[in-house]
């Protein structure tokens, strides 16, 4: 894998954590008031996903 896809990879990895997790602190601390609860679940499941997805294409064997 070359270095600009990795480093891609790498960025959009933290932006799903990121997603991820602010979906995650509205559902478990019901802080974000503007936020409603489904909005909340759209992004820790999607956010989470894209993080899976993310992690197994850093970690997979490239095909020779």
């Amino acid at each position: 894998m070359n270095d600009k896809r990795r480093r891609s990879t790498l960025i959009s990895s933290v932006s799903s954590l990121g997603l991820c997790s602010v979906g995650g602190y509205r559902i478990f601390t019901n802080n974000i008031d503007d936020m409603s609860i489904q909005v909340a679940y759209i992004f820790f499941i999607t956010g989470l996903i894209c993080f899976v997805a993310s992690v197994v294409e850093l970690y997979r064997n490239p095909r020779t």
